[in-house]
């Protein structure tokens, strides 16, 4: 359910108090000064609706609605299940600082409003990139030309070098109707893409990156086992060591 009407509904209240309190400044200042605590409001006021015009297109969406059923285990959220404060690159406009969560199972930014309850799901077609937890979330997929097909989704940029890590992360849901229509909420699935030379290259385990590297691979192989790196312990540490290495011998002297 769109949440304009409602928002346009206190957006005329606040104003219709915000002009009220203003009536009563100008009766107060042909009668006496502005009193200290007359001034406290004024000032809340017009920093309340100064920061409401910046943000207010960052609210533009649709309610966030979750999922019909409970959860029986898990969340689908990226990292956390509580709101975070994060940023948006919507409509064209940047917007920091907003508490937000990243929904996995959806595929869907939600952000938090003003009242500190309500969750307005933002459209996907706006959105160019995000930031949350410290994870850089890049919108790909829509050009599709060429070797660079990619699912249209958001990636996470986790290397950025001549050779770029992305990694797409998603949930999956089981239900289990026996439960009640419980949903259980898969564990995180990551998904790895190199960008080499401008093609979108998707790689799953040590061998697979080395093939998509394509040389260099003895050097790569050496520092991985000096280094101590083991890809089945942690597969995207690994990878970006790689690459970055990979890199680092590849660089123009």
């Amino acid at each position: 359910m769109y949440l304009l009407i409602m928002l346009r509904g206190m957006g005329l209240t606040l104003l219709l108090a915000f002009q009220f309190l203003c009536i009563n400044f100008s009766l107060a200042q042909v009668k006496n000064e502005i009193s200290p605590e007359q001034l406290i409001v004024r000032n809340a006021a017009s920093v309340y609706f100064k920061s409401l015009a910046e943000q207010s297109g960052i609210y533009r969406g649709v309610e966030y609605t979750g999922f019909p059923y409970r959860l029986n285990n898990g969340h689908q959220y990226f990292e956390t299940q509580f709101p975070v404060q994060g940023s948006v690159y919507y409509d064209g406009i940047l917007y920091k600082d907003i508490p937000m969560w990243y929904d996995l199972v959806k595929n869907q930014v939600i952000v938090q409003y003003i009242d500190g309850f309500s969750e307005i799901k933002l459209h996907n077609e706006l959105i160019d990139y995000f930031s949350i937890h410290d994870h850089h979330f890049v919108h790909l997929g829509r050009d599709k030309t060429g070797n660079n097909t990619l699912s249209e989704g958001f990636y996470d940029l986790v290397y950025l070098g001549r050779t770029q890590v992305l990694v797409k992360r998603s949930k999956g849901t089981l239900k289990e109707v026996s439960a009640g229509f419980a949903i259980t909420i898969l564990k995180q699935k990551n998904e790895f893409y190199l960008i080499k030379e401008g093609v979108y290259l998707p790689v799953k385990n040590q061998s697979s990156v080395l093939n998509a590297l394509g040389n260099k691979q003895k050097e790569i192989q050496e520092f991985l086992k000096k280094s101590n790196v083991k890809f089945r312990k942690d597969p995207e540490n690994a990878i970006v060591r790689m690459v970055r290495y990979y890199d680092i011998l590849t660089e123009s002297k």
